[in-house]
């Protein structure tokens, strides 16, 4: 079985953050529109539940959103020939 390379796996790394990020911003935005009770979304959860999910849910969302974007912002530039790779392939 052939060994797998590091950039393998960074782009399951890049896609798996990607599809964790599709509920962690559905959360966020749902939950930030029944704070504001728009949308009538406060019928859906309750404010104050909407607000400290909201809260809480900041850190994860920023830390998925940071891990996917550097990464495909990496492989991007690896494949546009920006950053070249120090073994041959």
């Amino acid at each position: 079985m052939p060994r797998k390379n590091v950039h393998y796996y960074l782009v399951k790394i890049a896609r798996i953050s990607g599809w964790l990020l599709l509920p962690l911003m559905l959360v966020y935005i749902v939950t930030g529109l029944a704070v504001l009770s728009q949308f009538r979304l406060n019928r859906l959860i309750e404010p104050n539940a909407a607000r400290l999910l909201h809260r809480d849910w900041s850190w994860p969302l920023i830390a998925v959103f940071l891990v996917h974007s550097l990464l495909t912002i990496y492989l991007a530039f690896r494949r546009w020939g920006w950053i070249k790779s120090k073994t041959p392939r």
